[in-house]
């Protein structure tokens, strides 16, 4: 039945239909992957992070103790990532290393959690088009999912980093506004924010929305405050919960990129705000609720900057200049999407933009609770096209949102093609068809026949670098703990498969080791011998073929970059031939 709440929360059928569309993909992307399982090839740094913290954890390293010690050497860096993420990976870590080796069970993670993050973020998907349309349109939306590359990137074998999980959380955080019960489903709601906030910052602009929802939902009917009011107190309570399981009790600084006792704060006001307007049974004018709540809203904002006045500068203050300046100001995939191939921001825009048309079209069609719902969910695929146009790494979740009402549209189109005779409207099917899978189709086809070349983003480790064989290099310097200074893209590659310690790796945490870095490379030879000194570097690694080197010389004549690759190093830096091939270069600090 079309638009029925009242299905039960999942169905025999819906699970089947899901499950069978995800077996499709769940054989075929480690199929087209093998070379990367195989070769243990990662897509991103941050995959490598998060496998090492894995490991670290189940060394001994605390729960509660996120630091890594072998970057930003040799004082190390703490860590923003969440515990939370490292727990799928090392259920399956743990228990399957003494059987197959710790390597072997590393692989079986790195290839398994994706894949049941792609069957959640399916089933979450599937379950809103089972609930307001049909069993064809659930099967479509999924097909949707398994054509999208933004998305499937994020959900690939060996892409273990925490983007999978933060779609999981924004899929089930508006699967629960479907909820007929207001405080079940705004509690559920508040619970699944809470869990991206802790995993992740950037949840913040569609918590914002999804509270702007709930807060027109009020503004509309004076009945439905309760939904605003349960969002409000879940995202508070469970943040508090989430921050006391993965920090515990110690205290710790205030920081501004991750969930701190500022934000809880912060939350805590909002929350008690609301509770009490929402106590009030006597239906009161929207300005007055616009202004008790804004003044809450405003209140909390001045609890925040009470608390960690250096937020204010927002989540980079305090950073390394020279790192802020030349690293983080150049990440490709921190600029706006204007800034990326237009290939990239067609197949991240024109899915949005279709289905804003199709869930338009069927509010004119609607009445009741669809017509409603309809409007809203245009409304949050356009805040989350918003939040994808100005970081595009996050155009999983828009893309995950465009899913249902594209499931629906090509129903249509494809009914269209089975019943109509009119070639003229046959063809309008036809285009429409092509206009919402094929711009994804070619580079999903590309990525799943070529993948370690063509997902790669613009700052991939060293790892797929073939310039450079990192394996071959690593040798030379023993199996005796060193710490080396290397460009910052080699520094997970490093880290993966050695003892080692390095100066920097491409972390915002770690923006000494960053500026150092950067530093050492552009700057002059005392200034490069005096960061070796001061960070005790035993060694001094480089590919000249790197992108992140070319920018380095391209800083002036006469860096240190340049020199080193012109092989004109100076005394105190010894070479070790023979062991460096493919381009690879080598020293040791001997002074």
């Amino acid at each position: 039945m079309i638009g029925e709440r009242r299905r039960p929360v999942l169905e025999r059928e819906l699970i089947v239909r899901v499950a069978l569309a995800w077996a499709l993909m769940a054989v075929l992307l480690p199929l087209t992957a093998i070379p990367m399982i195989w070769n243990r090839q990662f897509a991103d740094g941050d995959d490598i992070m998060r496998l090492i913290q894995v490991r670290d954890w189940l060394a001994g390293q605390s729960w509660f103790d996120v630091t890594q010690h072998r970057i930003d050497a040799p004082f190390g860096a703490v860590m923003h990532w969440s515990r939370l993420v490292d727990v799928p990976l090392a259920m399956i870590v743990w228990p399957l290393s003494p059987i197959i080796g710790q390597a072997a069970a590393e692989q079986v993670a790195a290839v398994l959690v994706p894949l049941l993050t792609l069957f959640v973020v399916m089933l979450l998907i599937g379950r809103m088009a089972w609930r307001l349309f049909d069993e064809e349109a659930t099967t479509l939306a999924c097909i949707v999912v398994a054509l999208s590359a933004p998305l499937l990137y994020q959900l690939r074998p060996m892409r273990i980093d925490h983007h999978g999980w933060q779609i999981a959380c924004a899929l089930l955080a508006v699967n629960a506004l479907m909820a007929r019960d207001a405080r079940r489903g705004g509690w559920i709601a508040g619970a699944a924010l809470a869990l991206w906030l802790s995993i992740s910052m950037e949840a913040m602009p569609m918590v914002i929305a999804i509270c702007g929802i709930a807060l027109v939902r009020w503004l509309r009917c004076w009945g439905d405050r309760q939904w605003l009011v349960s969002i409000l107190q879940s995202l508070a309570m469970c943040s508090g919960a989430l921050y006391l399981l993965t920090h515990g009790t110690a205290a710790g600084g205030e920081l501004c990129d991750a969930i701190a006792p500022a934000h809880l704060a912060a939350l805590g006001v909002m929350a008690l705000g609301a509770t009490g307007l929402g106590r009030v049974e006597v239906s009161r004018p929207w300005l007055f609720v616009m202004l008790v709540l804004g003044s809450t809203g405003l209140a909390s904002v001045l609890v925040l900057l009470q608390i960690a006045p250096q937020c204010a500068g927002g989540s980079f203050g305090g950073m390394d200049q020279v790192a802020h300046d030349m690293w983080l100001a150049n990440v490709s995939e921190s600029k706006p999407i204007w800034d990326h191939p237009l290939d990239l921001t067609v197949q991240i825009l024109l899915p949005p933009v279709l289905a804003i048309i199709v869930c338009l079209r069927l509010a004119m069609q609607s009445g009741a609770w669809l017509h409603r719902w309809h409007l809203e969910y245009a409304a949050l695929i356009a805040a989350a096209m918003i939040f994808a146009i100005a970081l595009p790494r996050s155009c999983g979740v828009v893309i995950g949102l465009a899913a249902v009402p594209l499931g629906y549209q090509l129903r249509l189109w494809l009914r269209s093609l089975r019943t109509l005779h009119k070639p003229r409207k046959q063809a309008m099917a036809v285009a429409g068809i092509v206009a919402a899978l094929l711009p994804a189709l070619p580079l999903t086809l590309l990525m799943q026949a070529a993948p370690a070349q063509s997902a790669a983003p613009a700052d991939a480790t060293l790892a797929q670098n073939s310039a450079c064989d990192l394996d071959a290099a690593l040798p030379a310097i023993g199996g005796k703990a060193a710490t080396i200074l290397a460009p910052i893209d080699m520094g997970p590659a490093i880290l993966l498969d050695s003892p080692h310690s390095v100066v920097a790796t491409a972390h915002h945490r770690a923006h000494r080791g960053i500026g150092d870095t950067i530093r050492f490379f552009t700057g002059d030879e005392d200034q490069a011998r005096a960061i070796l000194a001061s960070r005790k570097v035993g060694y001094v690694m480089l590919c000249p073929s790197m992108r992140e080197m070319e920018f380095y010389r391209a800083q002036g004549k006469a860096n240190f970059a340049q020199r080193l690759t012109d092989g004109d190093a100076p005394d105190w830096l010894m070479p070790i031939e023979g062991h460096a091939p493919n381009g690879m270069k080598l020293w040791r600090v001997i002074g």
